[in-house]
């Protein structure tokens, strides 16, 4: 059936294509529910501003290595960058960011497999490092389309509530974001194309993502062991604060690299698998 679409549709005639093309519905839903969770947060931002003195009471009675771990390193919450940064960018944003990601990297060769359909591709002449290079440019480009949702949803729906922020800063932390779910999305590709289990894919990018976060939010308050945390892909994402302090350079190139290294580990890994076992 499959090779008959792909015959049928001259739109569908590389697996990038194919990839895009079965998963439109889906990527149009989760842009739309990126922009909701940018959205959502507006209207509630007036009556934060308005008792600025109590929130900023409240914050310096916190731990420091708590405040640190939900407000940021700067402890800002009542100014528009920090209030973004710490309820829409500290956890939520970057959380649906992952869900999207670790699904698209794991399915993207476990899924052909569980269809049935990744035969059928390789019985064309389409090389499996192909396969693997569109299965990635697809969840680029699907994580392009939320990341550019989750940007246009705070200068669309914040200034009515007085949320209005730099939108160069915006673009950088909408970026860490994007980067930081391409990168444990590629580590599910990796181990999707390694082992062609799907569930073992997620498994294993959302443990590292989840243990990442464990490690960036309690390691840093045991000064024997903090630099663990350079060890954390979530500490690049969160140390530079870009709401704040725009993008950050060595933050975004290790994300990139952590991406790059799993993309062409995914190529190794399915090149070298026996899939007749």
């Amino acid at each position: 059936m499959a090779a008959e679409v792909l015959r049928a549709r001259p739109l569908l005639a590389t697996v990038f294509r194919k990839t895009a093309w079965e998963q439109r519905r889906a990527i149009f839903w989760w842009g739309v529910g990126l922009f909701a969770a940018g959205a959502m947060y507006a209207p509630f931002y007036p009556s934060i501003r308005e008792n600025a003195a109590t929130f900023e009471q409240y914050i310096q009675e916190m731990p420091e290595f708590l405040r640190e771990a939900f407000l940021g390193r700067t402890g800002d919450f009542t100014s528009p960058a920090g209030y973004l940064n710490t309820e829409l960018f500290s956890l939520f944003a970057p959380l649906l960011m992952l869900l999207f990601a670790i699904g698209a990297g794991a399915r993207a060769i476990a899924g052909e497999e569980e269809r049935r359909t990744l035969d059928i591709l390789l019985s064309t002449p389409i090389p499996r490092s192909r396969v693997v290079v569109d299965k990635f440019l697809a969840m680029l480009a699907g994580g392009a389309f939320l990341a550019l949702m989750l940007w246009l949803s705070v200068p669309l729906t914040g200034p009515p509530f007085e949320l209005r922020v730099d939108l160069g800063n915006l673009a950088a932390a909408v970026l860490m974001c994007f980067l930081l779910a391409m990168a444990f999305g590629a580590i599910a590709l990796a181990v999707s194309a390694g082992s062609g289990r799907r569930g073992l894919a997620i498994g294993v990018a959302a443990g590292a993502a989840a243990g990442s976060w464990l490690v960036d939010l309690l390691v840093p308050a045991v000064e024997a062991i903090s630099w663990l945390q350079y060890l954390s892909p979530m500490h690049y994402y969160l140390d530079p604060e870009p709401m704040m302090n725009g993008l950050g350079i060595v933050g975004s190139l290790v994300l990139a690299g952590i991406a790059l290294g799993s993309f062409v580990a995914a190529i190794v890994l399915f090149e070298r698998r026996d899939l007749a076992s």
